[in-house]
């Protein structure tokens, strides 16, 4: 689909007579570049599928968002960018595209390639990935070169992209600091399970950022923080107020918190300091699991196990999240000596529907039996997938059908017997 567009250079006969005939020449400089980590993820074909889908976006533009007659080129880099020239206004060849329409085109159609760009479905586009638009405009100068001018367009459209992030991201970073000074961050509590007799293990510490915001979701909230340089803060910050809200833990519940690998050597998270805390808090380290995410790259794991073991020594138990999702084999998981091993919700989804999803399943339940683990099921929403974890003798289990996360420490909903139909034929 890219390939009905071509380099702006193949377009440069076209461009000078523009810029000749009306004075200037206006450009929107539309930046893909955020797309180019689908190649480093997974490969150049599937790259050469997202781009050839944010083609087709930048091609529905003309007609609609831009002129159908403006010039739609690629940057000469290749893929990285495309570029709108825009032709004179319609009907009066001296009403010159100003700078005012230069940027409100510009912030126009931004706005709906990410729009459209959020709405595709496809297994490469993941996270926040942004196409960012910048302007510019040159005005003809017969003392000068076209070419010359049509390329100090280009650079200054490169120009605004840059201060755009620039300003981007000095505004995310002021926001995840108001986050923090502001104390912003809320924390909700989600009860874990026990399948075997109804009874609740403990909460689970969940952050909300402000509600009504894109940082309400803890996910959007760590991407801020990362993009700003501040998860070790933010992660502190979650923790002490994960603390501070769980005044109220019901008596005996375990209070499980979630912890990324550079926490454990924060100072104020160990030894005495934290026995201190803990206690201000009516808490115990008997009482607190410590989740750490298989997901998160653990950069020096032999000292990260060594961090792990004060912990342990000191009556903690550890928590691997996100068992399933594919980054860690299970000899490397059980170095961190876990007490709880927590199937990714991903792989509990419609799991009484997929045999491989329970062959997984099986696999991790196996391989918690000879560690002396127990198994928590995440992500439990449908009585289907409840009443095959419960079948497969998984002992705990946490989810929207058992109980949503609250501010107060809520009585989870009423959790039905494992059934005796045999689910193995579906």
């Amino acid at each position: 689909m890219y390939a009905q567009v071509i380099a702006y250079r193949e377009r440069i006969a076209d461009l000078r007579k523009t810029l000749r005939d009306n004075g200037s020449l206006g450009l929107l400089l539309i930046d893909v570049s955020e797309l180019a980590q689908v190649e480093h993820d997974y490969g150049s074909k599937a790259f050469d599928t997202v781009l050839s889908m944010a083609t087709e976006l930048v091609l529905e533009l003309q007609g609609n968002e831009v002129r159908a007659n403006d010039i739609l080129a690629l940057n000469d880099k290749g893929g990285d960018a495309f570029l709108v020239f825009l032709s004179p206004k319609r009907g009066d060849r001296e009403s010159r595209t100003r700078v005012a329409d230069l940027a409100s085109a510009a912030k126009r159609v931004q706005e709906h390639l990410n729009r459209r760009l959020a709405r595709l479905t496809s297994p490469y586009i993941r996270g926040r990935r942004r196409v960012t638009v910048g302007f510019s405009i040159v005005f003809n100068n017969p003392l000068v070169m076209e070419e010359r001018l049509i390329s100090r367009l280009v650079e200054e459209g490169w120009e605004s992209v840059r201060i755009q992030h620039m300003q981007l991201e000095f505004q995310n970073r002021c926001m995840v600091q108001e986050l923090l000074l502001g104390d912003q961050v809320r924390t909700v509590f989600q009860p874990v399970v026990d399948l075997r007799n109804n009874s609740v293990l403990g909460w689970e510490a969940l952050a909300r950022g402000p509600s009504g915001t894109d940082q309400q979701a803890p996910l959007s909230m760590f991407e801020a923080a990362e993009a700003a340089g501040l998860v070790f803060e933010l992660d502190r910050h979650c923790r002490r107020t994960a603390l501070a809200s769980s005044r109220n833990l019901p008596p005996d519940a375990k209070l499980f918190i979630n912890m990324f690998p550079a926490s454990m050597y924060d100072d104020d998270w160990k030894g005495t300091a934290l026995i201190e805390m803990l206690d201000r808090h009516g808490l115990g380290p008997g009482r607190i699991v410590l989740e750490i995410s298989e997901k998160k790259a653990i950069e020096n794991y032999t000292l990260f196990v060594d961090a792990m073991k004060t912990f342990t020594d000191m009556g903690f138990e550890v928590a691997v999240d996100d068992i399933g999702s594919g980054y860690s084999g299970l000899e490397t998981i059980a170095r961190l000596n876990p007490r709880y091993l927590k199937l990714d919700m991903e792989l509990v989804k419609d799991i009484d529907e997929s045999y491989m999803r329970r062959e997984t399943a099986r696999i991790v339940k196996a391989f918690a039996e000879k560690t002396e683990a127990a198994v928590i099921a995440e992500g439990i929403e449908r009585d289907g997938e409840l009443q095959v974890v419960q079948e497969m003798g998984i002992e705990y289990g946490q989810g929207w059908l058992l109980g949503r996360p609250a501010d107060t420490f809520q009585a989870p909903a009423y959790v039905r017997p494992a059934s005796t139909t045999e689910t193995e034929t579906k």
